[in-house]
Order: C-alpha cells, then sequence, then structure tokens
C-alpha cells in the first residue's frame, strides 16, 4: 500500500469523527472528556488501545475494490449517545483503484422516501429506523443497488476532541461570516479564504448556516472543507509516533464504526497517512432542483435525473465519469 493510498484511507476513518451534530445556534462548547459513544445513554467502558506499530507491508484494511462508508452526525445533546437526527450525512466513495476520493453530501431537508415507514426529510431516517435505515434510504435515494461497507457515526464532542488533538486544520473558506457565541457573546470572525480552525472554532463554522448565501448547501460544503483540512493535518504529523499513538486512541474511543474495521485497523490505517494534496479529493452534494414546501416544512426537491446518474456512477465506480459530465458546482 503506498503512502498515498494510505492517507486516503486514514481520512476515511477520520471523516467519521468530523460527523457533529445540529444545525441550530448553540452556546460555544466547553472542553469535553473523550468518551465511547453508542446509541444508547449508557457510554461504553474505555478498552486499551494497541500502539500503532503496523508491518511496512500491511495490507489494505478495506480489502480489494470500491468502498463505500457512510458518515454520520448526530444532534444528541447527551455525550454518550448517538440518538437523535443525522443532521450531517455523507456518503464516502472510495474507488476500486484508490487514485481518488469522493465526499458526497445529503443535505438533511431532502424529502426522500424512507424504507418502510413512509415520506420525510432526510435526517429524519435515523431517528425513525437508525443507521441501517439510514443507509437504505440513501441507497434507495441512489437508484439502488448500493452497498454500505461501513457506517462511522459520531456527535459534538468527538468533532471537538479531534480538532484539539490536531491542534487545528485549515479550510479553504468560500464565503465570509461572522457568528456571534450566544453563551459568552464572542464574534467569531471567518474572513474568504485559506484560514486556520483551531478549538472550539472549528465546530462553530461547519455548523454555520444561517448566515450563508444557500443556507445548509454551503454548510455541506464546509463539512467536507473540514474533512480534507483534517487530512491535511494528518499528512503533515504522519512520521511522528506519539502523535499517531494519541490519535488512534482518540478515534477509538469517539467513533462508532459499523462494519468488518476494528481498532487493529485503525492501527494499519493510520500510520500509513503521508503524501496527500487536496486534488485527491473531489467535494460533492447529492443534487436538488431548488426549494419547496411539504406539509408545511421547508425541503430541498431532489434533481430526480442527476440523483440517478449519481447513483449509477457510485454503482459503477466510474465517479470520474460523472465529475466530468456535471461538475462538483452544488447550487440548483
Amino acid at each position: 500500500m503506498t503512502r498515498t493510498l494510505g492517507a486516503r484511507l486514514t481520512a476515511a476513518v477520520l471523516g467519521g469523527v468530523l460527523l457533529l451534530a445540529g444545525c441550530s445556534p448553540t452556546p460555544e462548547p466547553e472542553a469535553a472528556p473523550t468518551t465511547t459513544v453508542s446509541e444508547s445513554a449508557e457510554p461504553a467502558e474505555k478498552q486499551a488501545v494497541p500502539s500503532p506499530s503496523p508491518s511496512p507491508e500491511a495490507s489494505d484494511p478495506l480489502g480489494e475494490g470500491a468502498r463505500n462508508v457512510m458518515l454520520i452526525g448526530t444532534d444528541s445533546r447527551d455525550d454518550a449517545s448517538l440518538s437523535g437526527n443525522a443532521d450531517t450525512m455523507m456518503l464516502m466513495h472510495v474507488p476500486a483503484d484508490r487514485s481518488a476520493l469522493y465526499l458526497v453530501s445529503f443535505t438533511r431537508d431532502m424529502w426522500v422516501d424512507i424504507p418502510g415507514i413512509g415520506e420525510g426529510k432526510m435526517n429524519s431516517a435515523f431517528a425513525r429506523g437508525g443507521t441501517q435505515t439510514l443507509m437504505d434510504t440513501a441507497a434507495e435515494l441512489l437508484g439502488g443497488g448500493i452497498e454500505f461497507d461501513y457506517a462511522m457515526q459520531s456527535n459534538f464532542n468527538g468533532f471537538i476532541n479531534l480538532t484539539r488533538a490536531l491542534e487545528g486544520f485549515e479550510v479553504d473558506n468560500k464565503h465570509h461570516s461572522t457568528v456571534e457565541v450566544i453563551s459568552t457573546g464572542r464574534v467569531v470572525d471567518f474572513p474568504e479564504g485559506r484560514i486556520t480552525l483551531e478549538n472550539t472554532d472549528g465546530l462553530i463554522y461547519v455548523r454555520e448556516r444561517k448566515r450563508l448565501p444557500l443556507g445548509d448547501l454551503d454548510r455541506t460544503e464546509r463539512q467536507r472543507a473540514a474533512v480534507i483540512g483534517m487530512m491535511d493535518r494528518i499528512a503533515e504529523q504522519a512520521d511522528d509516533p506519539v502523535f499517531l499513538a494519541e490519535l488512534v486512541g482518540l478515534l477509538y474511543n469517539n467513533v462508532k464504526v459499523t462494519g468488518d474495521l476494528d481498532v487493529e485497523d485503525f492501527v494499519d490505517l493510520v500510520p500509513l497517512a503521508g503524501e496527500l494534496t487536496r486534488d485527491d479529493v473531489v467535494s460533492l452534494m447529492v443534487p436538488i432542483t431548488g426549494f419547496g414546501t411539504v406539509n408545511g416544512a421547508s425541503v430541498n426537491l431532489v434533481d430526480e435525473a442527476q440523483t440517478a446518474a449519481l447513483g449509477e456512477a457510485i454503482r459503477t465506480d466510474t465517479m470520474d465519469d460523472y465529475v466530468a459530465e456535471y461538475g462538483t458546482d452544488y447550487a440548483p
């Protein structure tokens, strides 16, 4: 496995930690202890984490072929819970040739069919049916036939913990915005261009939507930008064994993984992070045609034709062809 491949696969693991909660204004978060999160209200006991010491010839923990990962962030205010709405939903497609990484966001307000339940907003699928129902909803939306190999879930504090462990990260900020933190009155300014996000400002950045031109659509772009910035930061520290040991422990105690990926695989993935360019990561959103109202609720209207093309590209592992035809712009 090449070091570039290792960086992309490490991004797959770290993407799960990005998945923060909610979208309404909240008080500025305080520092929180690292916890093991679960779907119940009872936190799981911390487990010993092995030190990262894979062999140079470690095989790809994701196996052969293309892989799809569902990244989920809930709006739970309980540090030990992953219940509630999934207000951050992202499909990560890793192609078979490992030549790129595709991040595809689902907006929370897309009006969709939820298998076995009925119609509703995309973010309610998790609250109404759990992880599998959300994955089934995403697969059906994309035309069916899509398998999710893993789901990675985290919440509010998982993101803060990772930001602090990385000592911040850089993003390419498309839109200037200013946010006033309710609890402290502190004003946080995010100028356009390359900026550094540290401590709780990273969480504030990726939660903001009301002051952005396209609201939640721009917010999903900020979340993808944060994933890319985190990957860059990891690549910078990939040769530091102390950093790697701490990162493995943080991931293990902050991310719930559904699928055959255990702590030893985390260990194999993380030290392989090395060369990485932002051009290797393609940032997309499931397309919409515009905005509407259903039963008095504001919703995003799915672009069914282009979404079908996106689903076909994921199924056939031809995402490069999809991007060549449709581009990466997410404005309706």
